[in-house]
């Protein structure tokens, strides 16, 4: 059994080339996993992430509807989970970044309610401000999270292998699919592996 932490900006270019790559090697394997998605948005995060979409030959043309569609994609996706469970929260967010994530300027104001019509949410439900007080204590429990797991760049990913040798694995950015397969089949050495640095109770990749 693998428990997974995902801490990932909730629009960012790298972090959905990050969750397809976990899933397909968690499909190939036939896993049993249990995730945690931890979507985290500040300066630092939206600053890299726009930098890396530049590299990538995108250009966001509007920083403040940046700003504020990452802001809007953390609310809804604490929403979500409050009012429908993990599992929708998480589609919503794949969803939305898989339709920005090659061109940002895809993005409108229309795009996150047909998402959640998509997903047969009710997006008058999700916008209740009744939520409001979840929806922050939500948000400060994942940033003590980021502080608990010492996490530095986004998107890091946790993996925990209950039956493995080992506390955690954090891996920090994108991760070669055959270096994921290898992982998940618990062939790593640690001891062995050069690039393995040990943080706290964790290993960092």
């Amino acid at each position: 059994m693998f428990e997974i932490f995902l801490f990932v900006n909730p629009i960012g270019i790298y972090c959905y080339d990050t969750e397809i790559l976990i899933k397909e090697a968690i499909d190939e394997l036939n896993l049993n996993t249990s995730f945690h998605f931890i979507p985290i948005t500040n300066t630092k995060v939206a600053r890299e992430d726009i930098i890396r979409r530049k590299k990538e030959g995108q250009k966001v043309n509007d920083i403040p509807q940046y700003t504020v569609a990452s802001h809007q994609a953390l609310r809804y996706y604490h929403a979500i989970r409050f009012e429908y469970g993990n599992k929708k929260a998480r589609l919503y967010l794949i969803s939305l970044q898989k339709a920005i994530s090659r061109n940002f300027n895809n993005y409108s104001t229309d795009l996150p309610k047909k998402i959640t019509l998509d997903l047969n949410l009710d997006f008058n439900r999700i916008n209740n401000p009744r939520i409001d007080k979840y929806i922050k204590d939500s948000i400060q429990q994942d940033k003590e999270l980021v502080k608990k797991f010492n996490v530095h760049n986004i998107p890091t990913t946790i993996i925990f292998n209950e039956n493995g040798n080992y506390n955690g694995i954090l891996i920090e950015g994108t991760v070669a699919h055959d270096k994921l397969i290898t992982l998940f089949k618990n062939d790593y050495r640690l001891n062995e592996e050069p690039g393995y640095l040990p943080t706290n109770h964790l290993h960092l990749m």
